[in-house]
């Protein structure tokens, strides 16, 4: 989810962790506890191959058993289907637990986000839960939070993807040339979809507080902030949003290792609940 260990420890959440890999060795993503950010895109930018591992059955069956064995039921939250397959893993888990806990629940929720988007959906179930929702009313009111979540990122560091071929040293080189900020949002099906070519950090900063205020943006509502190594710039969003909202209730985050393989360096993204559905 991209948010912090403190922030998951605080909210009483617990976590499955994905694996990412740099050259096949392989590494948890643990808040960077095993590696380091810097060392991360040093050696990716080196030319390394990074790529990334689910979160499998196996390892969902011993996150859930201990909660079932208390008696507890479960709501858990995956990473986008439109992104990863980890949500049939964690059916496969379900199914197989279910057998074994047949007065147990199970909820297994499509975040249809990533990054610290689902984080704020997560954040969100926190809150229905700590007021004493039953996990019915949780579930469904988690669904109609989910339909009313947008999220939109950007970048302002091309190198590795054009390191990684996600396009062409040509494009690469011009995209530098005129500063673009290629900037992507997260579709209703949970997908990533190119939206806008931003001419600088300005315009891309502009660009999503557009965004912010064409979906209505809930004021009463956190916003999730998160960055690959640009703190400057994802606190010069924040000072923006507390501009044209002064209310906002904003928290900033790092991502994490698994997305920083597909994204690289240079990343801002912003999540948050607007009145306008995706």
């Amino acid at each position: 989810m991209d948010i912090s260990k403190e922030w998951a420890e605080k909210r009483n959440i617990l976590l499955a962790y994905f694996r990412f890999y740099l050259n096949e060795e392989e590494y948890r993503d643990d808040f960077y506890a095993s590696l380091s950010q810097e060392k991360l895109f040093e050696r990716m930018l080196s030319g390394e191959k990074s790529k990334t591992s689910q979160v499998n059955s196996e390892e969902y069956m011993t996150l859930f058993r201990p909660g079932l064995e208390a008696g507890k039921d479960i709501v858990h939250f995956c990473l986008s289907s439109g992104i990863s397959g980890t949500r049939n893993s964690c059916e496969i888990a379900k199914d197989i637990l279910l057998e074994e806990f047949p007065d147990r629940k199970i909820e297994i929720i499509d975040s249809l986000s990533a990054s610290v988007g689902y984080g704020l959906l997560v954040d969100k179930a926190a809150d229905l839960r700590d007021r004493g929702l039953s996990m019915e009313e949780l579930v469904e009111k988690i669904l109609e939070y989910r339909n009313h979540l947008h999220g939109y990122f950007f970048t302002s560091d091309l190198r590795f993807f054009i390191q990684g071929g996600r396009i062409s040293k040509a494009a690469g080189f011009i995209g530098g040339l005129l500063n673009i900020c290629p900037i992507i949002m997260i579709t209703e099906e949970g997908t990533l979809k190119p939206i806008e070519k931003a001419r600088g950090k300005k315009q891309a900063f502009n660009s999503l507080l557009s965004k912010m205020e064409k979906k209505g943006f809930m004021e009463e509502e956190k916003v999730f902030l998160c960055h690959s190594a640009c703190p400057e710039d994802v606190e010069s969003l924040k000072e923006k949003i507390l501009e044209r909202y002064p209310k906002a209730k904003i928290e900033t985050f790092v991502i994490g290792g698994t997305i920083a393989c597909h994204t690289g360096p240079g990343t801002v993204a912003c999540f948050f609940f607007g009145r306008e559905g995706r």
